[in-house]
């Protein structure tokens, strides 16, 4: 299914992942990124590679990175990329018009921005990849409280081959010349239901990888270790864009859950 009319997005995992009233979700936003503050505009792009779990085993490492992101001023635009996780929609679906709403307010796409990236035989106008997809929702409530208001450019990816990963990030650099007030997020959980240690030491191995900007090499050790990213694309694609990368917090839901047996690794980086 093709999007070409205007549409706005409803929240799906509101309730779910993160709490579904106004008043519990900004408590919750304040918890892991505090008081809002009146920063100046970004001077240049800055990244970030976030997770996309439910808030109580995520939050804090997502509000970290957040909280680093700050320190470089907020965006007018943010472009948004994570993981298919349904199977719905097209090898790479922009949502290219109207809002996206949350508990906490509304977030209208940059239509101009969403535009410009798509193609039609790569990247597809395409709403259908969105409307069950948690990956992006779950970021938009905490980037509201920490930044107030801004635009959204939300790509999903299905398709995560390194070379489609080339030509998103191509589009986006290109992109980023006329909107350097613009915060790129790659929304990915690292590895998957293993034990608290082997989650840290498959996650490591990803880790050194990204922060080295090999992603070949990230992409053959995914294989070559069984680790299981649900994100390579978008962080491959954010990792592409930017220079300079620092990460900020690594973890798993063991530090949350107590359950050291079956994990799902996190982990927050900053890139400008």
């Amino acid at each position: 299914m093709k999007g070409r009319r205007v549409m706005d997005r409803k929240p799906v995992v509101a309730g779910k992942f993160y709490p579904g009233t106004p008043n519990q979700l900004l408590s919750m936003c304040q918890a892991f990124i505090g008081e809002k503050k009146d920063v100046d505009f970004l001077k240049h792009p800055v990244g970030l590679i976030l997770p996309h779990a439910g808030y109580v085993y995520s939050g804090k490492t997502a509000g970290l990175g957040i909280k680093e992101a700050l320190n470089f001023g907020r965006p007018k635009n943010v472009i948004i990329l994570g993981p298919n996780h349904t199977g719905y929609g097209m090898s790479v679906s922009v949502w290219t018009s109207g809002s996206w709403n949350t508990p906490i307010g509304s977030v209208k796409v940059n239509e101009e921005m969403a535009k410009k990236l798509v193609d039609e035989e790569v990247i597809y106008s395409d709403e259908m990849a969105h409307m069950y997809e948690h990956s992006i929702e779950v970021q938009l409530p905490l980037l509201l409280h920490a930044f107030g208001e801004f635009s959204l450019v939300p790509i999903c990816m299905m398709e995560q081959r390194l070379s489609t990963v080339k030509i998103v990030a191509g589009k986006i650099r290109e992109i980023l010349k006329e909107y350097p007030e613009t915060l790129v997020v790659a929304s990915s959980d690292f590895n998957h239901y293993d034990s608290h240690d082997l989650t840290i030491q498959k996650d490591e191995i990803a880790i050194n990888r990204i922060l080295n900007g090999d992603l070949e090499g990230l992409y053959s050790d995914l294989k070559k270790y069984d680790i299981t990213m649900c994100g390579p694309g978008p962080v491959s694609v954010v990792r592409s864009l930017f220079e300079n990368i620092r990460l900020v917090y690594h973890t798993t839901s063991a530090e949350f859950s107590q359950d050291y047996s079956y994990t799902v690794g996190y982990a927050s980086f900053v890139l400008w």
